[in-house]
């Protein structure tokens, strides 16, 4: 009887061990969506809100902005300003590279390189930027959203 019992627990134990390295997995693929819809949707500010938590920070540059709305309204003027200015949209290119994500329960922190190219509609195109980027994700509701984001220049 002791034997069986020292089985069971086994069994149990292994089944719950390889139940949460495929529950870590699948996050790890759910976080890496959520980055790069992120960088995807940089030329649509309003959907890329929605990956976004209410209570972001944001630290750009020497910045730091703690009101997600108001930075939304923000950006979405300057876009529009830059538009009409420019008399037409940039497409923006953004990409992901080296991502190192760690997972801590319901958060998670991923380090990577952001490179971005930017296409006017009536120039040439600029080289390449890149940044060190840092985001927080938290999960709520079986939903991974950003709650911290930080960039810095690469080089200085």
């Amino acid at each position: 009887m002791k034997l069986s019992k020292r089985l069971v627990r086994l069994i149990i134990l292994s089944q719950l061990f390889i139940f949460s390295s495929f529950v870590q997995a699948d996050d790890v693929d759910d976080i890496m969506n959520v980055v790069q819809s992120w960088a995807e949707l940089e030329n649509d500010l309003e959907s890329q809100a929605k990956l976004i938590r209410e209570d972001r920070v944001q630290i750009t540059g020497s910045m730091r902005q703690s009101n997600q709305g108001k930075n939304l309204e923000v950006q979405l003027a300057s876009h529009n300003a830059r538009i009409k200015h420019q008399g037409g949209a940039t497409e923006l290119i953004v990409r992901i590279e080296s991502p190192l994500i760690r997972i801590y329960d319901n958060t998670a922190v991923i380090s990577f390189i952001r490179l971005v190219n930017a296409i006017p509609h009536d120039g040439m195109p600029s080289s390449p930027t890149s940044a060190w980027a840092t985001m927080v994700l938290v999960k709520e509701r079986n939903e991974w959203k950003i709650a911290h984001h930080h960039m810095s220049p690469i080089g200085t």
